[in-house]
Parts: C-alpha cells; sequence; structure tokens
C-alpha cells in the first residue's frame, strides 16, 4: 500500500487511534480484525511467606467492587479524546472486559498477596464482609490532543466499614503515561504502565487504613 493511498483509508475511516487495525492492507472482500486488549497490571504479584502474620488476629475481610462513573466507562471500548471534554472509542479495538471490574479485581489480587486482611473478594461474592472498598472509575482514555498523546486514568476510592456503617477514607487517584507512538497497541502498553502506579498508590493506602487503630 502507498503512502497515498494508506492517507486516504485513514481519512476514510477517520483518523489514526480509529485505524490500528488498518496498518496492513485490506484486500477485496476482507473484513478488519477487531482486536481485544486485557488490561493487566504489568507488576509480578507475589505472595508474602508470613501473610498470616501480617493479618494478625482480628483481621478483616475486606470486599472490593468496580463501579463506572458513567455507561460510556462501563463497556468495553478503548476511548481517545482529540478536543477538549470529546471522547469517541477505537474502531477495531476494545477490552477483553469492563475496565472498572478488571481494575478491581488486578487490586484484589494483589490485597490478597499482601496478607493485610483475613480475605478479601469480589463485592458480588456470598461472602460477609467487614469493609467495602468502591472503586469508581471515572476516567481511562487516550488523551490524543498532543499526539502521540497519553493514557490518562483516574478513580475515586471509598472504603467503608459496613459493621459501623462508617466511612473510613476517600482518595482520588491519577497516572499519566506518554505513548510511545500513535496506535492501539502502543495506548495499551501506556495504559498498563499507568495502571501498575496507579494501583501502587492505592494499595498502599487501603494497607496504611488497615494498619490504624480502631476507632
Amino acid at each position: 500500500m502507498t503512502a497515498a493511498s494508506r492517507r486516504r483509508l485513514l481519512r476514510a475511516f477517520g483518523a489514526a487511534p480509529l485505524t490500528v487495525a488498518l496498518s496492513a492492507c485490506i484486500g477485496p472482500g476482507q473484513a478488519p480484525v477487531r482486536l481485544r486488549y486485557e488490561l493487566d497490571d504489568p507488576a509480578p504479584v507475589v505472595p508474602r511467606a508470613n501473610a498470616g502474620a501480617v493479618a494478625g488476629e482480628g483481621a478483616r475481610t475486606l470486599l472490593v467492587d468496580g463501579v463506572a462513573a458513567n455507561a460510556f466507562l462501563d463497556g468495553t471500548t478503548i476511548a481517545y479524546s482529540r478536543a477538549p471534554g470529546a471522547r469517541a472509542s477505537y474502531q477495531f479495538a476494545g477490552w477483553t472486559e469492563r475496565p472498572a471490574a478488571r481494575i478491581a479485581r488486578l487490586l484484589a489480587r494483589r490485597l490478597v498477596a499482601s496478607g493485610a486482611f483475613a480475605d478479601v473478594a469480589s463485592a458480588t461474592a456470598p461472602v460477609r464482609g467487614d469493609w467495602l472498598l468502591e472503586l469508581q472509575l471515572e476516567q481511562l482514555y487516550h488523551d490524543d490532543l498532543a499526539p502521540p498523546g497519553v493514557a490518562r486514568i483516574e478513580l475515586v476510592a471509598e472504603l467503608v466499614d459496613r459493621a459501623a456503617r462508617r466511612t473510613i477514607g476517600r482518595r482520588r487517584f491519577g497516572q499519566v503515561e506518554p505513548l510511545a507512538s500513535e496506535s492501539a497497541s502502543q495506548a495499551v502498553a501506556a495504559f498498563g504502565r499507568a495502571l501498575g502506579r496507579l494501583l501502587d498508590d492505592v494499595q498502599d493506602w487501603v494497607i496504611a487504613q488497615a494498619g490504624r487503630p480502631a476507632p
């Protein structure tokens, strides 16, 4: 495919982020392949050898819930922006599962390994929890105002003592990571790096709350 043909194809399908799957030539009668990417935590999760001792007597059971701030974030599309306040979706790329639920599951896996709690489970599991951690995903998009752009992730974490019916703490977390080049695969890689740092911050905050004496 010539450079001129590629430019015409990009214009026809709506610019670079939408056309990641068009980087190779598409022959007559061939449909572009829609790729599904897994949002993942780049940090290895290694269970602590003394996890039981870390939790200690009277350790709490933590339930973790991941929710989306709006319907747009509650899908499996990968969002991008080329104008302030505007969002669109990659045409030929998406997530394997809803990001809010995925992020909650990745954090729960880390917290299990930390040994800071007697048990960590999903809020939808048939488990009676002492505390509830709700992660509200507020931003997850490729900010492409200045190509190749950056990956942005923001969420609000709220920790609630279910038995005492009180909010223990609430905090906003965010990370930004530049893309190496303007493509869906590079956006996903940048999201992964940003998510790893964000999970570091949320995990440290939650564990710090668990280590505080009960009021």
